[in-house]
């Protein structure tokens, strides 16, 4: 009798465990390749408590071994978000502009990109006085963005240029009539080709460059915002959380989260001061809140 009571209690323990795995959401996560950095993403995304994750490479499982979640990594997954078998459709690591292109049913996403206002707002902790910010660009999108921007402004002078054929020779030009370059995220202007020449002119200018990512930072601009993997896995995972409890498609955002990124030696060889108490920023978790 004894053995049949604890029998009976262990049963009504585990039965309401099992039952909760078993209503946690299968997330598919396509990844576009397989390395060291996307491996550590698939990692993080499975010991979410909030549902279960299997992992693909560059294409969706069969209707058969198909999850109720899709979550892709990168614009070059973005055709995969048309798929509507899934309850909902989450991306990862895509671009703003290239995302809004589409209008993907079902769908939200965390672009890659920091918001314009915020390289912005990095630039004015930085050089405080009136300065003229050079943007060339080459979708119109990306000039609304701009224009958006400029009354939040007033210290800065807006040289806003639409590149020509010659993306380089059009950046020489506005590198020479500014005083600091913001770079977008267009990789049509901004890419492994383009980089160093662009990094070169705005040197031999002495003229610096802010932003689009960190790793533009490590090659030579003086500093960008930018959103690190954990903080992108902590910020995707309570976005398929909260559509988990209440149902609802979240809007899609840039991160919240970012950290500001210093090239302190391109700092110096310009002659710009970065203060020291804007430095020390550098790593830590920061919010436009």
């Amino acid at each position: 009798m004894k053995n049949l009571f604890y029998g009976i209690a262990l049963y009504l323990i585990l039965i309401p465990q099992a039952y909760t795995q078993n209503q946690k959401p299968v997330v598919d996560l396509i990844l576009p390749a397989e390395n060291s950095e996307l491996e550590y993403i698939s990692t993080k995304l499975s010991e979410s408590p909030y549902f279960i994750v299997n992992s693909y490479i560059n294409s969706i499982p069969d209707t058969d071994h198909r999850g109720e979640i899709l979550l892709i990594i990168s614009d070059k997954l973005l055709p995969l978000l048309e798929n509507e078998t899934y309850s909902a459709k989450f991306a990862l690591y895509v671009n703003s502009i290239n995302y809004q292109k589409y209008n993907y049913n079902k769908s939200a996403a965390i672009y890659s990109d920091q918001p314009l206002h915020r390289q912005l707002s990095l630039l004015t902790k930085i050089i405080s006085h009136k300065i003229t910010v050079g943007i060339p660009y080459e979708s119109d999108d990306y000039k609304k963005q701009i224009e958006l921007e400029i009354n939040n402004f007033k210290e800065i002078d807006f040289l806003i240029v639409k590149t020509e054929t010659n993306k380089l020779r059009s950046i020489n030009k506005i590198i020479q009539k500014s005083d600091v370059i913001l770079a977008t995220s267009e990789s049509s202007i901004y890419n492994s080709q383009n980089i160093r020449s662009i990094l070169l002119s705005s040197y031999r200018h002495q003229k610096p460059i802010i932003g689009p990512t960190e790793g533009f930072v490590k090659a030579g601009s003086l500093a960008s915002a930018a959103t690190d993997s954990d903080q992108y896995i902590t910020e995707i995972i309570s976005m398929i959380k909260n559509y988990s409890e209440s149902g609802l498609i979240p809007e899609s955002r840039h991160p919240n989260s970012f950290s500001m990124k210093f090239n302190l030696n391109v700092a110096e060889s310009l002659g710009i001061n970065i203060p020291k108490k804007i430095q020390t920023t550098d790593n830590k978790r920061m919010t436009d809140k």
